[in-house]
């Protein structure tokens, strides 16, 4: 990729992107690149291992002797995401951070699930609600944060409690089960996480619901 990059001319800034994501884009001979503000601290190894990442993806190159695992390891650890979560949550302006919806609570269905699936072992994590189409995503967990959101599609008495009940329970294994793979591929859903997700009590009958919703 050296080769690649001899007399390559850079511009790059910091923004203030809600998410952690980097652009960047080709004007008159200089590649303009704009980093997530949220790496403004981090260690100087991984930002070099950043500049190596994000040069390889813009020229359609991998990076070399573990240089990835190196960026992909920071973005997704506590180290990060800890001291900027003030920072993410001012931001996150799809997510409502009131578990009682019009019809449903976060909090109760939280309560059931960790109950019935978990013995009542979990702590709760942080609860919202995030606001954005169906076919994106129905719910997601972020780890680093103990953050679990379900789509606001589900806060309806249209939709069986129970649809929204699996979603809570689907998050809270990838809280639980280590993914497996190399940073840069990763496999959330492993045979060990379809086995526990196949053991929810309306598992094919929340399924369709999803499938329906997603459509």
């Amino acid at each position: 990729m050296n080769e690649r990059l001899s007399g390559c001319k850079l511009s790059v800034s910091y923004y203030p992107y809600s998410e952690l994501k980097h652009t960047w884009r080709r004007s008159e001979g200089v590649l303009v690149m704009r980093i997530s503000d949220y790496m403004n601290r981090a260690p100087p190894d991984v930002l070099e291992a950043l500049a190596w990442f994000l040069l390889g993806r813009a020229y359609g190159k991998e990076c070399e002797d573990g240089i990835a695992t190196k960026y992909l390891s920071y973005v997704r650890s506590r180290e990060l995401w800890l001291p900027k979560k003030n920072i993410y949550l001012s931001r996150a302006r799809n997510l409502t951070f009131v578990p009682k919806g019009s019809v449903r609570n976060l909090s109760e269905v939280f309560e059931y699930v960790n109950g019935c699936y978990f013995n009542g072992s979990l702590r709760v994590p942080d609860l919202a609600w995030v606001r954005e189409s169906p076919k994106t995503r129905l719910g997601f967990y972020f780890e680093p944060l103990d953050l679990l959101a379900a789509n606001s599609c589900l806060d309806s008495a249209r939709v069986p409690r129970y649809v929204l009940e699996f979603v809570v329970y689907h998050e809270l294994l990838h809280g639980l089960i280590e993914a497996k793979g190399s940073p840069i591929r990763r496999l959330h859903h492993t045979e060990e996480f379809k086995r526990r997700e196949r053991e929810f009590s309306h598992f094919e009958d929340a399924e369709k619901w999803l499938g329906r919703l997603a459509r």
